[in-house]
């Protein structure tokens, strides 16, 4: 896949995410927008939130166990060849879709309508749903939901449930992830190591 149609894909299907998500919040009569509030605090607890995210993908990165090397694998496999082509500001484009996209829809819409039975419970749902989305493989799986976890509790312990914080910390976890996967990538490759 070049560079124009990975960019072209990712900006369909998370633009498609967010038109998804506010449909739902419509037939639910929610507004997540309403929960997106640009401040310093929040733009900095978002930053301060990507740290433990952070840890959790150092420690699975670099992790010789088999179920976390079939992950390591196959985004190195899957994605590297797409992104090596990608310039930082392609990342950070396609990070910042995901993270704004994907929080509006598992945090902004089912998170907030569930927590009508409790926040645990619309932290559990939001959360399995968010992992489920992120099959791709059964520890990636596991994975996702504890990254989700994390996000889905940065945004119940924000400042009046502030969506930016979760949209800050996973779109920042995006870009350094999709940023090692793709110099991992250059790295391995025999046409790069020349």
């Amino acid at each position: 896949m070049s560079r124009r149609q990975f960019l072209l894909l990712a900006t369909s299907f998370q633009g498609g995410l967010a038109i998804l998500a506010l449909v739902i919040a419509w037939l639910l009569n929610i507004n997540p927008l309403d929960q997106v509030r640009w401040t310093t605090s929040a733009g900095a607890a978002g930053i301060l939130g990507t740290i433990p995210m952070l840890l959790v993908f150092a420690v699975t990165y670099r992790s010789n166990l088999r179920p976390l090397r079939e992950v390591r694998c196959f985004l190195t496999e899957t994605l590297g060849p797409t992104l090596k082509d990608c310039y930082w500001f392609d990342l950070l484009w396609v990070s910042f879709l995901a993270g704004y996209s994907e929080e509006l829809l598992f945090r902004g819409v089912i998170q907030n309508w569930v927590t009508h039975w409790g926040w645990v419970t619309g932290l559990i749902v939001g959360n399995i749903l968010f992992a489920v989305a992120h099959a791709i493989t059964p520890a990636y799986v596991i994975l996702a939901a504890i990254l989700g976890m994390m996000l889905g509790l940065l945004f119940e312990c924000s400042d009046s449930r502030n969506l930016l914080v979760p949209v800050v910390a996973h779109t920042l976890y995006d870009l350094i992830a999709l940023t090692v996967i793709r110099r991992n990538y250059l790295r391995q490759s025999p046409e790069n190591s020349a």
